[in-house]
């Protein structure tokens, strides 16, 4: 929970990661040196899902309307997809700790883990 300092309307600054994927693996780009990512496998939320063929997890995020004003969204589908690739039958407190550190502002928490989950389920089809 992000908290106003005693009397200012205004937020603080926190950190705002965006995920990408190493070897599979979901890490924080901002936070992460250039130089560990040397001869490894990055994929960015543009290597998921094209506009004309969305992965099922962009599809569900559409479909749930988990995105507001969109700026998390990359973070969490990247985060999500790590998951699920590693388990693709996660519970809710899997789903929750893998998108831990993406932070939403806009407070649709709810609906992000609702299109993780409805992915997941159609992934297992």
């Amino acid at each position: 929970m992000v908290r106003r300092p005693t009397g200012s309307t205004r937020l603080p600054e926190a950190p705002l990661f965006r995920s990408v994927l190493i070897d599979g693996k979901a890490e924080f780009s901002c936070s992460t040196p250039v130089a560990a990512f040397e001869n490894r496998a990055i994929t960015t939320i543009e290597g998921i899902g094209t506009q004309d063929r969305l992965h099922v997890l962009q599809r569900a995020f559409v479909t749930e309307r988990a995105a507001q004003c969109g700026y998390c969204i990359p973070g969490m589908i990247v985060a999500a997809k790590a998951l699920l690739d590693s388990d693709p039958d996660p519970g809710e407190a899997a789903v929750r700790e893998a998108l831990n550190g993406n932070l939403c502002r806009c407070g649709t928490h709810a609906r992000i883990l609702k299109a993780v989950m409805r992915a997941a389920k159609e992934m297992l089809q």
